[in-house]
């Protein structure tokens, strides 16, 4: 007997002895589901557990069971049916429904863990050394709206990155997106810049691209050079990343 239950031992709190009656409309749960964002659900104790994921998908009287076993919202996101057998959840439907309920915030954890910046930078950098030539290294301290320059964004998905035309407010900033599946290879170049004075590192990603004019969507390789103080770095995030989306795939 554990003073912690109220003088219950903590195995009678996991039978389950009561079962809700109707239950209300499914749209309007799975709409608060999606609505809800991992970031958040992960930061949850036991009792927010209970009262925003088990009270709001009405399974409340499923608390007892939730709280002995200390489901906090990090632990909610990798409940699977196992567990929630051992949990003492023994009616099939309503494993069932709890598990659709999960896997709907499982996979927006994913989209979202997918979606989440791993490296974020603008090209050209400053400094002489990541200047294309003299004339961009003097529009560099001259003017920088006078350059075009693109805004990168290493995801777990893709690579994004924003091309922004000189003096922008009288053109279209176009973005352009780099899919995992496509990226075929990687290499990392260092090379002297300024008249041998400066060292700099590029990174060139070699993708394939679909070939939109043509019937036959024939592919064609696309080269991207990312020429950036952290190209080391860069190339060993988009590196994991790449092989997570592969594993993924598979």
């Amino acid at each position: 007997i554990n003073a912690e239950y109220g003088g219950r031992n903590p195995k009678d709190a996991m039978t389950v002895t009561s079962q809700p009656g109707s239950r209300g409309g499914d749209k309007e749960i799975e709409e608060y589901l999606l609505h809800l964002d991992p970031a958040d659900i992960a930061k949850w104790t036991t009792a927010q557990v209970c009262s925003q994921f088990l009270e709001r998908i009405e399974f409340a009287y499923l608390t007892d069971n939730f709280t002995v076993n200390n489901i906090t919202g990090k632990v909610l996101l990798l409940l699977e049916e196992r567990n929630l057998v051992e949990m003492g959840v023994n009616v099939i439907g309503d494993r069932l429904m709890i598990l659709s309920y999960l896997k709907l915030l499982k996979k927006k954890k994913i989209e979202a863990d997918k979606m989440a910046t791993l490296w974020s930078g603008e090209t050209p950098a400053p400094g002489i050394a990541y200047s294309e030539d003299c004339c961009q290294c003097l529009a560099k301290m001259c003017c920088w709206c006078c350059i075009t320059r693109k805004m990168w964004r290493i995801t777990g998905q893709g690579i994004f990155y924003r091309i922004v035309p000189p003096c922008s407010m009288f053109t279209t900033v176009r973005q352009e997106y780099i899919d995992f599946r496509f990226l075929k290879d990687m290499e990392l170049r260092s090379r002297n810049n300024c008249a041998c004075c400066c060292k700099t590192h590029e990174l060139i990603m070699y993708a394939e691209q679909a070939d939109k004019d043509s019937e036959d969507s024939v592919t064609s390789r696309g080269e991207y050079t990312l020429l950036h103080p952290h190209a080391e770095k860069v190339e060993k995030v988009v590196r994991t990343a790449w092989s997570n989306a592969r594993l993924v795939a598979d």
